[in-house]
């Protein structure tokens, strides 16, 4: 059995701290949570909804942001929802297509809380399917986005908790489900998201740890920080009833790391310097690829302030890599890298850079602007070595929450895509790129939003512990292959009158898994193409009523892989 030593050459996740903890890029699995109590997100505080925004907002009364509107230190919201839907493809199959009537009954709680010593954002939405003429395909998804900031000691002693739970595609070419691949999402909570799934095709995602951490400020000379996070994450296909952070099924992906941090950065005395030295030790054990791999690194950064606005940085460092799989990967590198940070006002932040980091040479990019009050774009372009599983744990310590309980990149407020749908669930180490834009534009009765979403990755190493027996899950693509997906999605939400609100949406999707390592075919070049249109009625200020209609086509050039699904929804939600 050889050993993969990762060449130079691919674009790199590079360091370009502002603040405490402040590292751009999600591309390194283990990151540490990117927010601590001196660094807080983007998205902390965010702006209580007028009653124009709340007519505009795609679910129910603007989920738990408007009800956190109205004061106090705790805000519970509980709900319920009830949908049927018909859909004349049930197993979402080419040849055996079946048509069945299907119940979806969705218990919720929400809850903000405010405290001097706890900021809590919490959307709890479990999912449990019942089919009239299929039985085999009743299930339950979890899904679950949380985070929370609890004060120890003042000015002391933290400790963050954060998780993340939902249901992805297992197969390849189903990118243009669209909102449904937003992380923390409801499936029928707009856009065509995952209802439709097959449950042969439904892979249950979780993610969550606990960190707490030491924050030491020495007056104007600087900032320390010595942290711990445990964190433990699965991808469960053929999922039971209760998935929720435990694998199940004969093809899951399990890891659970532990690391350590400790870092320094200096503060005003040096200004305009500034110095940041991070080092980081994970170790984890699980799966596949996770199975006995570590993760130690040390940064030295060095930063200079031009104006208010502009600011370069240049770090140099030393990082070990260990990864399990087929081949296992070996990585011993320097790494150094440079870049600027543009913010032209508060509301804007570019951030570019280069450098070789992870066993990688390139480019790294992430950004927000402001066009106007009304319009906002978001960018970001990644790369690194990545599991399926630590993707979900970098995606975990980037998350904030934004007013509707979805999870958003905390440093810059976009949505947190799942890059797994396109592409598919997949065993392996890969060399993942990925590129996300969204563009939103909120006017007093339109809303619209627009995103892309580019991703590749290459195969370094496989796991030849997963066997696959699922038509929707090709084998793991050799090592040397590469597999791309491209997907965009346009969502408008219109209010027709106060209690009369119209969603729609259209995505457009592109992917090519390449064949595994039985010499296999792949996937071909596939097309995915969706479309959604919907009313929504509010009966009360907390009562609404849904119907819709989707469509899904993917489109393949293998035998009988050519799929098409049709889907009316009609349904209930209440809260309390």
């Amino acid at each position: 059995m050889g050993v993969a030593i990762v060449p130079l050459g691919s674009p790199a996740r590079l360091t370009t701290a502002i603040a405490v903890g402040c590292l751009l890029g999600a591309r390194m699995a283990m990151a540490f949570p990117a927010t601590d109590a001196s660094n807080p997100s983007i998205v902390a505080n965010p702006t209580p909804p007028t009653e124009s925004d709340l007519r505009n907002q795609l679910q129910l009364q603007s989920g738990i942001g408007a009800a956190a509107s109205g004061g106090g230190a705790w805000t519970i919201l509980p709900g319920i929802g009830a949908d049927e839907f018909f859909t004349d493809n049930v197993l979402q199959s080419a040849t055996d297509r079946r048509w069945d009537l299907v119940t979806v009954v969705t218990p919720s709680i929400a809850a903000i809380g405010d405290l001097p010593n706890a900021q809590v954002n919490f959307n709890y939405s479990p999912q449990l399917r019942l089919d009239a003429r299929t039985p085999s395909q009743n299930g339950l998804t979890q899904q679950l986005a949380g985070t929370g900031q609890f004060t120890i000691i003042p000015d002391a002693f933290y400790v963050d908790a954060r998780a993340l739970a939902g249901g992805v595609p297992i197969g390849a070419g189903f990118g243009a489900l669209g909102a449904g691949q937003q992380l923390g999402a409801s499936q029928l909570s707009g856009g065509i998201g995952t209802a439709g799934l097959a449950k042969q095709n439904l892979a249950q995602t979780s993610s969550a740890s606990i960190s707490p951490y030491l924050l030491h400020r020495f007056g104007d000379t600087g900032t320390a920080k010595i942290g711990y996070e445990i964190n433990e994450s699965t991808i469960s296909q053929n999922s039971s009833y209760f998935p929720l952070f435990v694998p199940t099924g004969s093809n899951s992906q399990h890891s659970l790391t532990n690391q350590g941090v400790a870092q320094f950065e200096t503060g005003e005395q040096f200004a305009p310097y500034r110095y940041l030295v991070v080092a980081i030790a994970s170790q984890s054990t699980g799966s596949g690829v996770s199975n006995g791999s570590s993760q130690d690194t040390i940064s030295n950064e060095f930063g200079y302030e031009i104006s208010q606005s502009i600011s370069v940085y240049t770090n140099i460092g030393y990082e070990k890599l260990r990864f399990g799989g087929v081949p296992p990967t070996r990585v011993n590198d320097v790494t150094w890298g440079f870049g600027a940070t543009y913010q032209p006002n508060p509301d804007s932040q570019i951030k570019i850079g280069y450098g070789h980091q992870n066993g990688t040479t390139g480019v790294q990019f992430s950004g927000y602007y402001a066009l106007t009050p009304r319009t906002r774009i978001t960018a970001q372009y990644t790369t690194g070595l990545e599991s399926d599983v630590q993707q979900l744990q970098g995606q975990l310590d980037l998350a904030a929450l934004d007013q509707n309980g979805n999870a958003v990149d905390a440093q810059t407020g976009a949505p947190l895509f799942n890059a797994l749908g396109g592409i598919g669930v997949q065993g392996g180490l890969f060399r993942s790129k990925s590129f996300s834009m969204t563009a939103t534009t909120v006017l007093d009765r339109d809303q619209f939003s627009l995103s892309v979403e580019w991703s590749q990755n290459t195969t370094i190493a496989t796991d030849n512990a997963l066997v696959s027996t699922n038509p929707f899950n090709p084998v793991t693509p050799p090592v040397g292959s590469t597999s791309m997906d491209v997907t965009g999605t346009l969502d408008w939400v219109h209010s027709i009158r106060e209690d009369l609100t119209l969603n729609s949406g259209a995505s457009y999707g592109r992917s090519n898994v390449t064949g595994g390592n039985t010499g296999g075919p792949g996937t071909g070049q596939q097309t995915s193409v969706g479309a959604t249109v919907g009313l929504q009625y509010m009966l009360s200020q907390t009562l609404a009523t849904t119907v819709r209609y989707s469509y899904f086509l993917r489109a393949s050039p293998l035998p009988d892989q050519t799929i098409y699904q049709n889907l009316f929804l009609v349904g209930i939600n209440k809260q309390f």
